[in-house]
């Protein structure tokens, strides 16, 4: 039986002749293939790979911790009575932590990150470049090579919303691993490396975010999720017409 476009009934002509179904589920299929293959491969990828290997943790050491009973702290009274600005911080916004060998308060005022000597009240500078290499050298068992101060980054950088101005300290050895250190709080942010950077990129293509590789949102990626779901729903509807049809072949025959 051939196919009349113009004397089309899309009811009957799905029940008697599949060749509408099997054309576009034969274009639909080639369209939607690469990225289909794509997303089975980046999620083997991501079930393979330990995400402590990703995320470079496997490469870092806790530091010596400071113990309460040997530093003498400030309260956040005492604080904010030697500095005003501080004075309308809500509390959430105000951390005791560690900077090196001196504990401080870190505050946030207006996304800009404040640091202060928790011992004398002292507003802190950011890390020197040596202060930097020093706590790499405490975070991990890896030499550092070179110190780069960086206050901004790219679009789909490897260093994405993390503290900025930051130290990204080259460590030597394993894996092309950089280490990111909040200049302020002198926190170890991010430790990026080959493992992380190939699994950002199979990311990207995962998410069809091919610049930022943040957005999971976007409208490419449910277009392709849909035209996924069609693919299979039609190969599914030829299947069990193509079964009904050769039942009814048999029963004829």
């Amino acid at each position: 039986m051939s196919y009349d476009p113009a004397n089309c009934d899309l009811r009957r002509d799905i029940c008697l002749n599949p060749s509408l179904i099997r054309k576009t589920h034969r274009w639909l299929g080639l369209i939607a293939a690469i990225q289909l293959l794509i997303w089975t491969g980046s999620g083997l990828f991501f079930s393979i790979v330990p995400i402590d290997d990703v995320r470079g943790t496997h490469l870092l050491q806790a530091p010596a911790a400071l113990r309460l009973g040997y530093v003498r702290l400030l309260s956040p009274s005492d604080l904010v009575a030697q500095h005003k600005e501080l004075k309308m911080l809500s509390l959430a916004k105000l951390q005791l932590q560690q900077r090196l060998n001196t504990p401080i308060y870190l505050a946030k005022i207006d996304d800009k990150l404040l640091t202060y000597n928790a011992e004398t009240a002292e507003k802190l500078e950011p890390l020197t470049e040596s202060e930097a290499l020093s706590i790499a050298t405490n975070s991990t068992q890896l030499l550092a090579q070179s110190a780069t101060w960086v206050t901004e980054v790219d679009p789909g950088s490897e260093y994405r919303d993390g503290e900025l101005p930051a130290w990204k300290i080259e460590l030597k050895g394993v894996d092309e691993a950089n280490l990111w250190i909040g200049a302020n709080s002198g926190k170890v942010s991010a430790v990026r490396t080959n493992t992380w950077r190939l699994y950002d990129f199979l990311w990207g293509l995962h998410i069809m975010d091919y610049v930022d590789r943040d957005n999971f949102n976007s409208w490419l990626l449910r277009a392709f999720a849909l035209l996924g779901v069609i693919t299979i729903a039609s190969g599914l509807a030829l299947f069990f017409i193509s079964a009904k049809q050769r039942k009814r072949a048999k029963t004829a025959y």
